[in-house]
Parts: structure tokens; C-alpha cells; sequence
């Protein structure tokens, strides 16, 4: 495809595609950043793929954030102590925070969010594995309902204090509360919302640099306008953000070249186009994609045939001919660069590196998995929003069907939103999954391979993988090398045991306009702050 064609008008192309450009505030005001999908709730508990949680977290803003540059920064948290031990934490809130109904951010309502998550059930516990994570006092006797949840070691000691009790040192605490569960909910909107709190903008309360001004459910626009009464509002540049669903790459390009929209991301054919445009950028991403194979079911549960499809498939030539957006083979299940040691050795590299393409030990344990299991049919689910992911399950599909001689592969496409319920009520076969970090640790990732994890949707187990897990998070906490040799472990048994299969690493390939800066694509947390963005 040449450039000229891609000249089209962007009210052509919306026209073609049903979608709707926003009309946009003065250009020196306003960033409209591309998304895939819309936002599911307004609910910090409910709200969990990359996009909600940005804008959960630039509409609720927590105690911390992280800048453009990846540094965290003060949020709502004007300072803060720690205990020499390490395990105890006291958060002073700003002064002149405020909710957009005027009332101030107190730190009552930072207790009552983080306990309700603590005790939450349901849909609304997904997040509940990150009061696990801070290893908040009785955290385990809490989640676990064996406790009431003002036990739980989260005090607000008055309006603008807040104490913190650990069992024990978390060297990544502050970095988890980064991430939009530990937003503070003021008790009495959510009590006066009931079941309706956080299903439109109206539902709930903001105290980030921006509010929520425009969004509909099954919409395609979601409109951010910059809060007057933020605390930091002087310092915050764009006036508006405009996050603008296009899930189609070529349309998305084509309302970037027609000014549209300032920001988009690239897949395929289109970042070999773009590569040598000054406004593109591709960095490495951070996410894992995998295909998550539910082993509770007959046949799925067979180790050999899980096997058997890893070693099928060709990573590199996925990312190179297929994907061709920055993507790299993933040979384990954490992502390369979320964290290093003292020596600087990425967990990663410490890692095994298992499954590396050989057709030949695929046909092999194939043939041991056909003695074991009557399964010679598959069925591969994928999102229908994003276009790189029909084409990853069409090269799977035919790379299984290939080397597997007597597997039928079906794949088909379904809504995120359907998928990631699906995936909950464990009423699939195999989905192809990203999960991305929370926080810069590899907990961030193993935590999903716990036994009784709550997003431990492939429901495999081992008791090997719980015993190494348990000790490197309690026991071995304060001593660095033995709980890195124990998550190094852990990563093998996870990753051998193909209960979730890696397949690549995301690349982020974008194009931005020369005059906005900021947008980023954190390793971690949030993906990207909308206060630190600026436009010329």
C-alpha cells in the first residue's frame, strides 16, 4: 500500500468503518491518542485491561504516579515515613486534594478502598491479590474472610494521615501503589451509586489531573478534560486528552495522516512503512502473550500435548513475518526487562528459555499425547477488536495443523470483554492471552500461577511451584539472592509445565506527532500519565 492511498479523508474512512471522530478542543489543547477497545467500568476493582486502568488512574489518582521518564513521583502523597524495619508506612495526604463534588481526598477514603478490596468478592475481587502482594498486616486471614476487615494494617490515623503495617518488608511497595486498585473510593458515592457505582460518569468521583467528561458504554470516544481542581492543575499541560477507538490499523493511520488523532500504534505492514518516519518509535513492550490452556478439561490436561503445540510453533518467524511490529519470541513467562538483579542480569536471561522451535520434538511428544488422550481437536479463542490477533491465531492454526499430522485447529473471535468471561467461569479450551505487570517485580507475573489465585484461569497447580512461591514472598523476603533463585524456579516450573504457553513479547511500534510528548508505554502499572504529556 502507497502513501497516496492511505491520503483518504478521515471522514471517508470513519464514514466506511461507522466510526466518529471527536469534535476536538483547539489543537494546542487537546491530544487524541488511538485505543483498540473502550473502557469496561469506572470501578478501580472492575476495570482492568491497560486502557481502564490509565484512565481509572488519571481520573482517581493514588498516593503516587510514575513520569515520563518512569520515575515515581508524589500523587496524593505530600510525604511519607518508614519504619526501620521496613514494614511500617505513613502516607500524609495533600492538603489541597480535593473530589470533583469539592470535598477533600482523605485518608478514610484510602482505608475504606484498600479494605474493600481486601474483602471483595465476586467480579470485584480480581484486584484482591494485590493486598496479598503489599503483604498488608492479616492480609491472609482477611481476604480469606477469616478475619473482619478492620483488621487488615491500613489505618487513617486522622483526615490526612494514613499508616501502613506490613508482615513484612516489600521492596516494591511503593511501586505497586502506582496501580489504579489502590485508588482511594470516597464510601459515601459508592453507597449512594449501590450497583450502578462506576457504570457511567456520573457514578463516581474524580480527584486526577483530569475528569471523565465524555464516555458511553459500547462508544468510541472517551473524553478527559483537565481537572481545575487538581492539586498539581498549574503543572498540567493538554487541556484535554481524547482516547478514540480504532481498532483497525489502516484507519488508524489514516486519521493520524489527516490530523485526527496524535497518537497511534502500528502492527504488520504498516511499521515496516512507518520505520523510517521521524514521528515513529518502537520500543519494547510489556506485555506477554500466550495461549492460557484450561487444564481442567480432558485432554487439555495432558502435559505431552501441551508440550507437544509450544514446540510447534515458530516464535521468530511470528514476530518477523506475522506480528512485524517490534515483537520478540517469548521463551518463558516473564517479560524481559521488568527486573534485574544486583548484578544487573535480567530475570529473564536468568531464566530458562524453554520451547524453541523443533518440529521435531513437537511430533514426538505428539504421538505420546495421542497414547494418553483421545483430544484431536482444539479450539483457539482470540479478541475480535485487534487485528494482529487474528492473524497470530490463523499462524498458529496452521503451524499446529502442519507438524501435528491428525489435529484440527479451530479458532475463532469473540468480544475482550466476552473472552475475559470466559476465561473466569473457566467455559474455554485455549485463549490467546496478554498479561502485562502490575509492578517491577516477578511476582508480577507468578502470582497468576498460584494454586488458589484468582486469576489463575488455567487452573494448573503444583505443589512445588506454591511451596518456592510461598517461601521466596515470606521467609526468604529480605534476603535478595535466595527469593531470586526461588522466582527463577518458579518461572521454570511454570513455563516447563506449558499450563500457559509464552509466545511473544509485545513491541510498541507508534507513530506521534512531532509536537506531543509524554505519551509513554510504562513496563508496569499504568501505562502512561496524562499530566506529564505536553503539546507545543
Amino acid at each position: 500500500m502507497n502513501r497516496r492511498v492511505m491520503a483518504v479523508t478521515a471522514a471517508a474512512v470513519m464514514s466506511m468503518s461507522g466510526f466518529a471522530v471527536p469534535a476536538m478542543a483547539d489543537e494546542e489543547e487537546a491530544v487524541s491518542i488511538q485505543i483498540s477497545a473502550s473502557i469496561m467500568s469506572m470501578d478501580p476493582l472492575i476495570g482492568g485491561d491497560s486502557t481502564n486502568v490509565a484512565v481509572i488512574s488519571n481520573t482517581m489518582e493514588g498516593l503516587f504516579v510514575v513520569d515520563a521518564d518512569g520515575q515515581i513521583q508524589n500523587g496524593l502523597c505530600d510525604s511519607y515515613e518508614v519504619s526501620d524495619d521496613q514494614k511500617t508506612y505513613t502516607f500524609h495526604i495533600r492538603d489541597n486534594a480535593k473530589w470533583s463534588d469539592g470535598t477533600p481526598v482523605t485518608a478514610q477514603d484510602f482505608e475504606y478502598a484498600w479494605k474493600r478490596n481486601a474483602t471483595a468478592q465476586g467480579d470485584y475481587s480480581k484486584f484482591t491479590y494485590q493486598i496479598e502482594m503489599a503483604a498488608i498486616k492479616n492480609y491472609e486471614a482477611v481476604t480469606s474472610g477469616e478475619a473482619d476487615a478492620d483488621e487488615l494494617g491500613v489505618t487513617a490515623v486522622d483526615d490526612n494521615t494514613l499508616q501502613v503495617e506490613l508482615e513484612y518488608p516489600v521492596p516494591f511497595f511503593l511501586n505497586l501503589l502506582t496501580f489504579s486498585p489502590w485508588a482511594p473510593v470516597k464510601e459515601s458515592k459508592l453507597t449512594e451509586e449501590g450497583d450502578q457505582f462506576g457504570v457511567d460518569k456520573d457514578s463516581v468521583l474524580y480527584c486526577g489531573a483530569y475528569t471523565l467528561d465524555q464516555w458511553d458504554v459500547g462508544g468510541n470516544t472517551i473524553v478527559l478534560k483537565k481537572n481545575p481542581d487538581y492539586w498539581d492543575a498549574e503543572n498540567v499541560d493538554v487541556d484535554e486528552i481524547d482516547l478514540v477507538v480504532i481498532s483497525d490499523t489502516q484507519q488508524a493511520v489514516m486519521a493520524y495522516q489527516n490530523g485526527d488523532v496524535d497518537n497511534v500504534t502500528l502492527t504488520g505492514d504498516m511499521v515496516s512503512m512507518y520505520q523510517d518516519d521521524p514521528e515513529f518509535s518502537n520500543v519494547l513492550g510489556s506485555f506477554n502473550y500466550y495461549l492460557m490452556v484450561n487444564t481442567s478439561k480432558d485432554g487439555y490436561d495432558n502435559k505431552d500435548l501441551r508440550q507437544a503445540i509450544a514446540y510447534a510453533i515458530d516464535r521468530e518467524s511470528l514476530c518477523t513475518n506475522v506480528l512485524n511490529d517490534g515483537s520478540t519470541p517469548a521463551y518463558n513467562m516473564v517479560m524481559k526487562g521488568l527486573v534485574s538483579n544486583a548484578d544487573g542480569e535480567d530475570f529473564v536471561d536468568a531464566s530458562g528459555q524453554y520451547f524453541q522451535y523443533d518440529t521435531e520434538k513437537a511430533k514426538e511428544l505428539w504421538a505420546k499425547a495421542q497414547e494418553e488422550t483421545d483430544l484431536r481437536e482444539i479450539n483457539i479463542i482470540y479478541d475480535e477488536e485487534k487485528d494482529f490477533a487474528a492473524n497470530t491465531a490463523a499462524f498458529i492454526q496452521s503451524q499446529l495443523e502442519s507438524t501435528l499430522d491428525g489435529l484440527t485447529v479451530n479458532i475463532s473471535s469473540t468480544p475482550k470483554k466476552n473472552r475475559i468471561q470466559l476465561a473466569q467461569d473457566h467455559d474455554y479450551d485455549i485463549e490467546l492471552w496478554a498479561w502485562g505487570p502490575d509492578y517491577a517485580d516477578p511476582t508480577a507475573i507468578l502470582a497468576m500461577f498460584e494454586s488458589d489465585h484468582p486469576s489463575n484461569y488455567s487452573l494448573w497447580s503444583s505443589d512445588e511451584f506454591d511451596k518456592l512461591y510461598n517461601e521466596a514472598n515470606t521467609t526468604l523476603a529480605g534476603d535478595e539472592t535466595a527469593r531470586w533463585d526461588n522466582l527463577i524456579k518458579c518461572n521454570d516450573i511454570c513455563t516447563e509445565n506449558a499450563g500457559c504457553i509464552p509466545l511473544f513479547q509485545t513491541g510498541s511500534a507508534t507513530l506521534t506527532k512531532s509536537n506531543v510528548t509524554g505519551i509513554t508505554e510504562h513496563n508496569t502499572g499504568v501505562p502512561c500519565y496524562y499530566k506529564f504529556v505536553e503539546k507545543d
